[in-house]
């Protein structure tokens, strides 16, 4: 970061510093909603019941402020810290109120009144003469100040709680966890004492490091700094907030921005959205990691049009990030090979490769994009599924070609397999890694995984069906049963069998109602008697008098070479 002497200012201060000095705080309205719940209030009590009865401070973090117009002003925009303004000021609202309810009931009464006005004056805001609304310390974002202003400031119960937003909801629920509490740390009611509790440990013992920048590109500079350990602030989040900053001194285009974010998020998902932001650089950038995005976003977008522009490109492979992740997707249309080629990375639940296929949708036309889908299933099921090799270079070889195509140095789904070529298993190291694969179909995703490659070289072979693995009702048959019987545990001991039972070449294919009821646990002959009625080639094909470990190496080989011939480029 560059010297930071005219970036910002620093100070170590108290809650009654930051609240007692005239100044005016707004949550900038695209930040994420108030979102504090138990768990946060509960450890925020801790510490300050902690530095109540130890009567010492307590550091609550550092917090950036933008300055929001003139400095003279005392206007600022939090850009860290809000979910921390907005519980310290319903927790003192809780304690004020607690007095208020004292001098009502006659306690101490004109004490407590100016106690709470005080109090009031001091933390929250000053109420209007001729209004009697407050002008308030603290403004939240769009979702959460109406509340906060009309109703928490005014001490008022919701007209329905149902009908709250999630953030409204929240602040309400913690107004009423820390009245609960401030009536169990003084249930002699005493209220100075609590003045005292608000003054002293609230005011005094809490430190803050606040922060203070003059404009949003440093505020976001310093934000990211202090984020990059902490989990309390996504990358979404950040970025998000970045993207809207930029856009913030013009309502149209923030309004525009924020329904067109809307968008995306809905497309991806929340969750997904930093993995479809880094799939998204990794399409034109040199390798990005998933801690870099902000980084590698900020090089590039620095304007309001930048933030338009980066969204529309955002939005549009967003629907391409969405279908790749879904076989059924409208996108694909009736395209059953695409369909098909997509639910096989899915089952092999592989993605490095989604920056290439991403770019390579957007550049190339269907019928190259289709030649490369294909292709990268055959290398990923080589790769990844059989082989079982480090993905690490694999994840940059995709990241460098489909660089290549987004310069449009690779034009052709030629050029674009031929420079992944590192990537695909020559034949014979493929049926090496073959020979030696099991797959543990006691597992649900192993068991789909092996009836898709049943499937796959039944229709291969020449007698074979050519059928949907998804939807055939055939089975997959362990020709040496997952539970041994006495007989088979005089061919196979314990050991043996635990070594051969998901080996590939002990699996075939066979019809329900064979597999359970007729061939079952029974001795290999009669099982072979079963399989020569079976419609499915691979039963049809086995052979032989006895099944033993050196005839399951045999089957697969000789599965491992028709395999090279489904799986190939």
């Amino acid at each position: 970061m560059a010297s930071t002497s005219n970036l910002l200012d620093t100070k170590t201060l108290t809650l009654n510093d930051i609240l007692g000095n005239g100044k005016i705080y707004h949550v900038p309205q695209y930040q994420r909603d108030y979102s504090w719940e138990q768990d946060n209030w509960e450890a925020l009590w801790t510490d300050l019941l902690d530095a109540y009865r130890g009567n010492y401070a307590h550091y609550m973090g550092s917090i950036v402020l933008q300055i929001k117009g003139d400095e003279s002003d005392k206007q600022y925009w939090i850009i860290d810290g809000q979910q921390r303004f907005a519980t310290l000021s319903v927790l003192i609202l809780a304690a004020i109120d607690k007095i208020n309810k004292l001098a009502e009931t006659g306690n101490d009464a004109e004490n407590n009144r100016e106690r709470a006005d005080l109090l009031m004056k001091q933390y929250i805001g000053q109420k209007d003469p001729s209004s009697l609304s407050y002008s308030s310390k603290l403004f939240l974002n769009e979702n959460s100040d109406g509340f906060y202003q009309q109703r928490l400031l005014h001490f008022k119960q919701p007209i329905s709680y149902a009908k709250l937003n999630d953030a409204e909801k929240l602040l309400w629920d913690a107004f009423e966890y820390y009245r609960k509490q401030i009536d169990h740390l003084f249930p002699e009611e005493n209220g100075e004492k609590i003045a005292t509790f608000l003054t002293k440990t609230v005011g005094e013992s809490l430190k803050f490091i606040q922060i203070t920048v003059t404009d949003e590109l440093n505020a976001y500079t310093v934000f990211e700094t202090l984020n990059s350990k902490r989990v309390e602030l996504t990358a979404t989040d950040l970025l998000k907030n970045f993207l809207f900053s930029l856009v913030s001194k013009s309502p149209s285009d923030l309004q525009m921005v924020k329904a067109q974010w809307k968008k995306i998020i809905d497309a991806v998902g929340l969750k997904k959205f930093p993995v479809f932001l880094r799939y998204y650089l990794n399409t034109k950038n040199t390798f990005v990691k998933q801690e870099q995005l902000f980084k590698s976003i900020k090089k590039t977008v620095k304007t309001a049009q930048d933030v338009i522009d980066l969204l529309e490109k955002l939005e549009k492979f967003a629907y391409i990030y969405n279908a790749l992740n879904n076989p059924e997707d409208e996108l694909w249309g009736g395209d059953k090979e695409i369909k098909d080629d997509i639910g096989s990375l899915n089952l092999f639940k592989v993605t490095l490769c989604q920056p290439l296929l991403m770019i390579a949708f957007d550049k190339l036309d269907l019928t190259a994009f289709r030649k490369v889908l294909n292709a990268i299933v055959a290398i990923s099921f080589r790769y990844n599924v059989i082989g079982k090799l480090q993905t690490n270079e694999m994840e940059k070889a995709y990241n460098n070609t489909a660089v290549k195509v987004y310069n449009g140095t690779l034009t052709s789904a030629a050029q674009v397999i031929d420079d992944l070529k590192d990537l695909y298993l020559d034949d014979e190291t493929f049926k090496r890694y073959f020979e030696l694969k099991s797959i543990n179909t006691s597992n649900s995703q192993q068991k789909k995984i092996a009836r898709y490659l049943l499937y796959k070289i039944e229709g291969q072979l020449p007698d074979g069906i050519k059928t949907d693995y998804a939807i055939d009702d055939g089975t997959v048959e362990h020709i040496l049963p997952e539970n041994m019987n006495s007989h088979w545990s005089e061919i196979f001991s314990t050991e043996e069998h635990l070594r051969n039972v998901y080996r590939l070449g002990n699996l075939s294919l066979l019809e329900a109602s064979k597999n359970s009821k007729e061939a079952a646990q029974k001795p290999f002959a009669d099982k072979l008697q079963v399989y020569q009625t079976s419609r499915y080639a691979l039963s049809n094909r086995i052979t032989g008098t006895e099944w033993n470990t050196k005839m399951i190496q045999h089957r697969q080989a000789s599965l491992a070479k028709t395999a090279c011939g489904v799986w190939k480029i």
